[in-house]
């Protein structure tokens, strides 16, 4: 098998795993024929590529795409949408499942996105702060804050979490009772942990340093 087959196959295969698809189930979301998958996946060997348009739009459905490099040269990258608050509520309240597939919709609906040099689950998400409860621990109001789920990776103590309220975006330190400001505001306040709305646990803080 040559290496660009390699590469799209333990793309595929690779996918389809860790977000538990079928080869049909991709295919119907990224609005492709499940022949162009299914016959390639049965003989990687002799079996037709799919098409560079096919590719794309699984692509954009799973937030990732082949790699054709060496890992080594060119390591994994992941797509995570930037969520408003309304966003992020429904998302919330969705299954696993569901919310997975409301996140690919994001990223395919054209949502703003932040790209990763690491992996992330399938449930990744990224949330704007708003507010100057961390302000003090270097995460700044604008800052793109990206999350994992709770159910995904529990926090720890200690661990940035952020929260989600009405019309507000706020990081707090993990210190069980209570989620700690660190902050120069003084209106920010420590609040109970049973009385937040946690969206997740902080992974990674993408900054603009200019905003157009």
């Amino acid at each position: 098998m040559d290496e660009t087959r390699r590469a799209i196959l333990r793309w595929m295969t690779g996918v389809m795993e860790a977000r538990g698809w079928s080869a049909g189930a991709w295919a119907r979301e990224a609005g492709v024929t499940a022949t162009n998958l299914t016959r390639f996946l049965r003989d990687p060997v002799m079996g037709s590529l799919p098409s560079a348009d096919t590719l794309a739009r699984l692509a954009r459905i799973a937030g990732s795409e082949p790699r054709f490099l060496d890992e080594r040269a060119y390591p994994p990258v992941a797509r995570v949408p930037v969520l408003t608050v309304e966003q992020a509520h429904a998302f919330l309240d969705l299954g696993r499942r569901a919310g997975e597939l409301f996140l690919a919709t994001a990223l395919r609906g054209g949502s703003p996105s932040i790209v990763l040099d690491a992996i992330a689950s399938p449930r990744a998400f990224a949330l704007r702060i708003v507010s100057k409860s961390l302000n003090a621990a270097g995460v700044l109001p604008r800052d793109c804050v990206v999350l994992e789920p709770v159910d995904v990776l529990p926090p720890c103590s200690g661990d940035v979490v952020v929260t989600v309220g009405d019309g507000t975006v706020c990081g707090y330190r993990f210190f069980p009772p209570q989620l700690l400001p660190v902050s120069t505001d003084p209106d920010c306040q420590p609040t109970p942990i049973d009385r937040a709305h946690v969206a997740g646990v902080a992974v990674q803080v993408v900054r603009a340093l200019k905003f157009l």
